[in-house]
């Protein structure tokens, strides 16, 4: 899927729901944004400055995170335990001046996140593989909050979950924009976009084919954007 003439603005503090069939170019949009994928032209500004991340390291540098739709094979490191897999995307400050890990630091802070987050665990060692994928989602959510992330995407952040831990992560999210971070949220799950989105845009074959304030949306319209060929703002 190419992008072509996508043109959105995510806010700090905001949950921005992104909805679309399978092919739509979603998923496209965050590795584009992550710099997991090169643009071939057009902008991309964080704070109103044009930024270009060449690479996932180039994004998270400018406090960009990313929790990818496939878990089990782009987000989770399945042989390792929870520890690991929590603070592999902070390395640089759970360590020391001498390159060590501050193994103290290092379980403080999972402490910290193991509370505000719920996630239940037997203990930092315990393989990440052996959580439920809700808890795994957790880790996940974890590791990008240590960052402190500026813009945090979320692709299908409940699949794999059961409807417990769905509500959950759906709670985690609104707290986080409630605390300045701009949250795009990519679903295929219709009632899951209209629960929790401030606005919401609809792509089809890499468009921006509509855009509409999420109090104001309803899934019998968003169905309608999600077939059209050209854009429709409300």
């Amino acid at each position: 899927i190419v992008l072509d003439g996508v043109d959105i603005d995510l806010k700090a503090g905001e949950i921005l729901g992104v909805a679309g069939l399978v092919g739509s170019g979603r998923t496209e949009l965050a590795r584009a944004i992550f710099g997991a994928d090169r643009i071939a032209a057009g902008t991309i500004t964080l704070d109103g400055k044009p930024i270009a991340p060449a690479s996932p390291a180039d994004a998270i540098a400018l406090g960009i995170g990313l929790l990818p739709e496939d878990r089990k094979h782009q987000a989770i490191f399945a042989a390792l335990g929870i520890l690991p897999n929590f603070s592999i995307a902070s390395l640089g400050s759970f360590s020391n001046g001498f390159g060590f890990m501050a193994e103290r630091r290092e379980h403080d802070a999972l402490s910290g996140f193991r509370k505000m987050l719920s996630i239940r665990m037997a203990s930092a060692e315990q393989a990440i593989e052996g959580l439920s994928g809700g808890n795994q989602q957790k880790v996940i959510l974890a590791r990008w909050l240590a960052r402190d992330p500026k813009v945090l995407i979320v692709d299908e952040p409940t699949r794999g979950v059961d409807v417990g831990a769905k509500t959950e992560v759906h709670q985690i999210l609104v707290q986080l924009a409630a605390r300045g971070i701009a949250v795009m949220m990519i679903s295929s799950e219709l009632p899951e976009v209209l629960a929790v989105s401030d606005r919401i845009v609809t792509m089809r074959r890499g468009r921006i084919t509509g855009q509409m304030p999420g109090v104001e949306a309803n899934e019998e319209r968003l169905m309608e954007l999600m077939a059209l060929d050209r854009k429709e703002t409300l």
